[in-house]
């Protein structure tokens, strides 16, 4: 439990005699402890738009012997001050009960949108649906909030032909399942939120069995990002305040129907044979559409 002063209240206490690029860096930390917490010196300089010598001689000014004191203690701010709960708040500090919700966040996920950066819709994304396309088998990973993603993929793309393999799972369990992977396969992993220890597992275990990777992610640190074969930015802003699936459904649904065009005739033929065999059973059968009994 922390009993001293915060390494917000230090950035707080020391603000006025700052320069102007050391303020720069002290007012991205505290407001954007999550991030920070995870990134190294380069990221951190070029989020704050300075050089990585002006975060040492911040991390000094700070009263620390350099970057790495600095870290370890922004990494320790992150840990005791940023939970679901505060997120949570956070978010809810930007929300009035009387305000139109919906269009509050409709105005909100569209900010985020337009930060999406071009190679998210250019030639990554190209890549991303050229290796998809490119194999029969595929393995999805993504655990929490990100599950939901994996249940969308691998039900539009079974549909297809796909044969898929979803992980959901963490902690010992997860192990279980990233032991053998199919022949042949590509993976893609949905990394949303703190960058957990089973997704670093996870890229790593694909590319030791020769797997290519796709990571889709709201948070393009270094040293994950490095792990994987190609990088979709889903960006929905700091990773210290709640945020919805919006962005990140959206591009896996453009995923999907990328592979849709580049495969199409043989998705459409696999949907016609998905009918074809819910025919011959009755199916389907939609509620209010037929005439009861009764009707007739």
């Amino acid at each position: 439990m922390q009993t001293g002063p915060t390494l917000t209240d230090i950035i707080k206490s020391r603000f006025d005699g700052l320069t102007a690029a050391h303020r720069s860096i002290g007012t991205y930390v505290a407001g954007n402890i999550a991030d920070a917490a995870f990134m190294n010196i380069q990221e951190l300089a070029r989020a704050c738009g300075v050089s990585e010598a002006s975060v040492v001689r911040f991390a000094r000014a700070m009263g620390f012997a350099g970057y790495p004191e600095l870290k370890s203690e922004i990494q320790s701010s992150f840990l005791t001050q940023v939970n679901l709960a505060t997120k949570l708040d956070r978010k809810l500090n930007d929300l009035q009960p009387d305000e139109d919700l919906i269009r509050t966040l409709l105005e909100n996920e569209l900010e985020q949108l337009t930060k999406l950066p071009a190679e998210a819709t250019g030639k990554a994304f190209r890549d991303c649906i050229g290796l998809i396309t490119s194999v029969e088998n595929l393995v999805v990973y993504g655990e929490g909030s990100c599950a939901s993603l994996t249940y969308l993929m691998e039900f539009r793309l079974r549909r297809f032909g796909y044969n898929i393999t979803r992980i959901n799972e963490s902690g010992k369990d997860f192990f279980e399942r990233v032991m053998h992977f199919p022949k042949d396969a590509a993976a893609v992993a949905f990394g949303l939120g703190r960058p957990s220890e089973e997704l670093v597992v996870f890229l790593s275990q694909a590319r030791k069995k020769g797997m290519k990777s796709i990571l889709i992610t709201d948070s393009m640190f270094s040293f994950i990002a490095e792990k994987a074969d190609h990088v979709l930015s889903a960006t929905r802003g700091t990773l210290g305040v709640f945020h919805s699936l919006l962005v990140p459904t959206l591009m896996c649904e453009a995923l999907i129907l990328g592979v849709a065009l580049e495969r199409r005739e043989d998705s459409i033929e696999a949907l016609k044979e998905l009918d074809r065999l819910r025919n011959a059973y009755g199916y389907p059968r939609y509620a209010g559409l037929t005439a009861s009994d009764e009707e007739r």
